[in-house]
């Protein structure tokens, strides 16, 4: 995996989370990627990420959390988006409301892919402008336009 345009499919982006607590968001996540064929054991997930929740929170500040798992019982990396407009206190370092979500499960033995992966997805998520369009993205194969536009950059 080079990209995350490549990794991130259109299958795997909701522009329009339902979830209006932290609690709630986790599983709208995992249905995403259970939805789209990429894991099945969707309580085994919920769990594995909730659990990864207490020890400290993934929001990253400025609207964003990426919360990130990875476990045995998956083989290849997967991801999610989702975008919920109300926002969702999701214990960010800067105690604002996230409203971009980046659901990351990765095959356990991987950590040095895993930590690339952050690290490119961080560096896009630091550019506030791009960020924003993002959030104003109507449709999933635009967000990927937006992410492929960046990732060339």
């Amino acid at each position: 995996m080079d990209k995350i345009s490549e990794l991130l499919e259109l299958n795997c982006i909701s522009l329009d989370l339902q979830s209006k607590k932290r609690h709630e968001v986790i599983p709208e996540l995992v249905e995403i990627l259970a939805s789209a064929g990429k894991i099945d054991n969707r309580d085994f997930f919920v769990q594995e990420l909730l659990e990864r929740e207490k020890l400290s929170s993934t929001g990253i500040g400025n609207g964003i959390a990426i919360p990130h798992k990875l476990t045995s019982h998956i083989s290849s990396t997967v991801l999610a988006l989702g975008k919920t407009t109300r926002g969702i206190n999701f214990g960010s370092l800067d105690k604002k409301p996230v409203h971009l979500f980046f659901l990351i499960l990765g095959p356990e033995g991987k950590h040095t892919e895993h930590l690339k992966l952050l690290s490119k997805l961080s560096r896009l998520l630091h550019d506030r402008q791009f960020c924003d369009q993002l959030f104003r993205a109507q449709s999933p194969s635009e967000v990927i336009a937006l992410i492929k536009a960046k990732e060339e950059y």
